[in-house]
């Protein structure tokens, strides 16, 4: 039984996880990579370049060659389109059965199984679930997997849904998969030691999951001794030059990380990056974290308005407590980034001027700012579907994985000042301190600044940590397949 994964672009814990629970069970896998580049799901899309570097022909002679018994996507609403397109392909030149599973899937199951090219959805964790398909498969068996969803005649057939995992019963991450074929995606090792998050704002894909699972019981805690074992494996086998924690809120317990941290400097002492939910650091986890190597933190802001935080949003965080957390991790000497959305359901100028007023006087080394998406199952769509904020059509869109997609697209054509407010966050760690709240106060400089992709280039390459995990796999991916495809074309010519 051989399952092949096809995924675009860049490395997942997901699919590294599933993949060591396969290999355990006996299950070989393989990897296949279409980089998508140019026109990566939820973050950019330029047509020509993208018709210049596109790699499906080869991603798809790659697949041919592995001839695999399933073929498996890890599936988020970005990137729906794309996997029904590669799967509907695969279908038509392989015959292969299909598995789609992730946050997609698990928002919408009965959407995702009714399409011809998926055969079988996996709602909620698959690290138990796929591997037991695989092998019902492999034996001709009838599928009856707890957590898959699959068809029969006609019939959609749902498994029950298994409570939550006990992370430590769990295999390491299988990071040869991305490692071996494709070496770019080593330089940064990434971990998490959990999954979920306590928390579900009404915007995010654990507001699903906390409802799948029944509250709180999905956020889950890996032991610091299991951690530190990965890492201390993964240290001496791939000699990583730093970590990213990827946990949703890696500071959500405060006494494991008062336990993890001191035995992370003395057992690891790799530099490290992660996030965090400013309303729980205060002075002494924020000297914890610069002591045990932490160089970088990013966190959420979202809007100033904190009645609308906590009302639509349903995140319960203070404008002081947000301020207090970026003036203490700058103090401490660690790069700090804040997440904003613009765009919000009832959101004002007024709104935008007292955001960027806010950065003018708490001001990170970096702003990431994204126009505001509607994701299917959650809260926030529901909550929008229900008051006419999006109208029939546009629901079933969020469904279907259309609409507008990626950091850069631009808001609506009656939503101009957007764009305006945007390119001010950005700007505003670029700008020296003193001048930062006349900046914010005199908007004619806007159009004296150049477009948002130019800004958000510019808000990394100049004020930069010395690692950072998802710009150093960018620019090593897009280099590793730029340079295939300029040195396919020229053995062509030639």
């Amino acid at each position: 039984m051989k399952v092949t994964f096809l995924h675009n672009g860049y490395e997942s814990l997901g699919i590294e996880a599933l993949s060591a629970a396969l290999r355990k069970a006996g299950v070989e896998t393989s990897l296949v990579i279409d980089p998508c580049l140019f026109e990566e799901s939820g973050f950019w899309r330029l047509k020509w370049p993208a018709r210049l570097f596109d790699f499906k022909k080869e991603a798809m002679e790659r697949l041919k060659a592995e001839k695999p018994d399933l073929l498996c996507f890890s599936v988020f609403t970005d990137n729906y389109r794309w996997a029904l397109a590669w799967a509907e392909a695969a279908k038509k030149e392989l015959g292969v059965p299909v598995a789609f599973g992730g946050i997609h899937p698990t928002s919408v199951p009965e959407k995702v199984i009714a399409k011809d090219c998926v055969d079988y959805v996996c709602v909620g964790e698959g690290d138990r679930a796929l591997p037991a398909l695989a092998l019902a498969l492999a034996a001709k068996a009838h599928v009856s997997v707890a957590n898959i969803w699959s068809k029969k005649n006609g019939t959609v057939l749902k498994g029950e849904i298994s409570p939550p995992l006990h992370l430590d019963a769990l295999e390491f991450s299988d990071k040869d998969l991305f490692y071996s074929r494709y070496p770019f995606f080593r330089g940064g090792y990434l971990v998490s030691a959990s999954r979920g998050c306590p928390f579900a704002c009404a915007y995010c894909a654990n507001n699903v999951y906390a409802r799948l699972y029944g509250g709180r019981s999905f956020a889950r805690k890996r032991s610091p001794g299991h951690v530190l074992k990965e890492l201390a494996l993964a240290k001496e086998k791939w000699k990583p030059e730093f970590v990213h924690f990827a946990d949703e809120v890696f500071n959500w317990d405060t006494a494991w990380l008062g336990d993890f941290l001191p035995r992370y400097k003395k057992e690891i002492g790799l530099p490290f990056s992660c996030f965090i939910y400013p309303d729980l650091l205060d002075a002494k986890t924020a000297g914890l974290l610069k002591e045990a190597g932490c160089f970088k933190v990013q966190l959420g802001v979202q809007t100033f308005d904190e009645g609308r935080r906590l009302e639509t949003l349903k995140r319960p965080s203070l404008n002081a407590k947000i301020a207090g957390a970026i003036d203490l991790l700058r103090s401490a000497g660690i790069y700090t980034v804040c997440d904003s959305i613009l765009g919000l359901p009832g959101d004002t100028k007024e709104d935008f001027e007292a955001l960027a007023g806010f950065y003018a006087g708490h001001t990170p080394d970096q702003n990431e700012v994204f126009f505001l998406k509607y994701y299917p199952g959650t809260e926030l769509t529901m909550k929008a579907a229900a008051e006419g904020l999006l109208k029939p059509e546009e629901a079933a869109a969020v469904d279907e994985g259309e609409g507008p997609s990626g950091i850069i697209s631009r808001p609506g054509a009656d939503r101009p000042e957007l764009n305006g407010f945007l390119k001010v966050l950005l700007t505003l760690p670029l700008i020296p301190a003193g001048l930062r709240k006349s900046f914010v106060k005199n908007q004619a400089l806007i159009k004296f600044l150049p477009s948002n992709l130019l800004l958000r280039i510019a808000a990394r390459l100049l004020r930069r940590p010395l690692h950072d995990f998802n710009t150093g796999q960018f620019v090593r991916c897009y280099r590793y397949f730029m340079a295939l495809k300029v040195k396919g074309l020229w053995q062509k010519q030639s």
